[in-house]
């Protein structure tokens, strides 16, 4: 990978030496963005405002990143922001997949903080994508999961194998808490059969960081809903697995974002399962105001939109609704 060089912030803005254009001569390649100082950033740049990167070139385009050191909007307030901006016009969309990595100190050069994108393409100039909640202000116990310093329990998902501290996963989940300090539990290894690996490592990093991963703050257009649903359902039940109300409350209000034709059944299916009222009502409204899907539950469709669940459940609250007749 090219390296398409470095901007440096000091004293809250950026430096007149790194204010430059740096062309990578490549299609893939990594710019370093340099903060001296980031509580000067902080208390210099409110929520809502950034600094802007040093232009560079790759794939023949121009970029920049824009760092907000207090995040993009009142959501994000609690989070350092960082985004990829296109600084060039198009005439035809641009697929890219980037990545976001953070180094707290640069002479260990090892990333402590990594966020990768799906392939994403940019439409015009000035579109802007990259991660909203990059890194949380404060990271609790994010350098102790790294370093798995100090870890006395260690999962294995999905062949993957997860160390831990059970102090950490008891404080913040009553669940972890029993399993893992109840009578005569003394066992240091766990094997989890049922959940991805990438899904209980996303976990652990909500339990040690606060950060939720990448697909939870993905825009629903242009078929994101029936890319990132399905993970994203699978995180909601691993939060309310292990008693993550607040998390499983993120991913309820993501997830009725993410209601359309092709997604509606899977998510009312795990709405009612897991006993989110709130998710399963706006997938009834939802279905309620398109008359084709009614058509469709009533013609016998909704096994097959369901897969393998039984649709006797959805048919007869729809019943209850007024929406079909048994």
């Amino acid at each position: 990978m090219a390296f398409a060089g470095a901007s440096l912030v000091a004293d809250g803005m950026l430096c007149a030496s790194t204010k430059s254009a740096v062309d990578s001569g490549a299609d893939s390649g990594y710019h370093l963005l340099i903060v001296e100082g980031y509580s000067r950033t902080k208390e210099t740049t409110p929520n809502g405002e950034w600094i802007k990167s040093r232009p560079f070139i790759v794939g023949g385009r121009r970029w920049t990143v824009d760092y907000h050191p207090n995040g993009v909007s009142s959501d994000n307030e609690e989070f350092i922001s960082v985004l990829l901006v296109l600084r060039d016009d198009v005439e035809q969309s641009v697929e890219v997949q980037y990545a976001f990595s953070f180094i707290d100190q640069p002479e260990l050069r090892v990333p402590k903080h990594i966020r990768q994108s799906e392939p994403d393409c940019f439409y015009k100039c000035c579109d802007v994508h990259g991660q909203f909640r990059f890194v949380k202000r404060e990271s609790h116990f994010a350098d102790l999961l790294l370093s798995k310093e100090g870890a006395d329990i260690t999962f294995e998902v999905g062949g993957e194998k997860f160390a831990a501290h059970r102090c950490v996963l008891a404080a913040r989940s009553s669940i972890f808490k029993a399993q893992l300090f109840g009578a005569m539990n003394e066992s240091s290894f766990v094997k989890i059969t049922d959940m991805k690996a990438d899904v209980f490592g996303s976990l652990l990093t909500y339990i040690y960081t606060d950060a939720v991963p990448e697909f939870v703050d993905m825009e629903a257009y242009d078929g994101h809903e029936i890319i990132y649903a399905p993970r994203l359902l699978q995180f909601l039940e691993a939060a309310e697995r292990y008693d993550l109300q607040r998390l499983k409350s993120i991913c309820e209000e993501k997830l009725a974002s993410f209601i359309c034709a092709e997604t509606v059944a899977d998510i009312f299916a795990v709405a009612e399962r897991r006993r989110c009222f709130g998710l399963k009502e706006a997938c009834l409204e939802f279905i309620k105001a398109d008359p084709s899907l009614h058509a469709t539950f009533a013609a016998g469709g909704l096994g097959q939109i369901t897969g393998t669940r039984s649709p006797s459940l959805l048919k007869r609250l729809l019943s209850k609704f007024g929406l079909l007749k048994l």
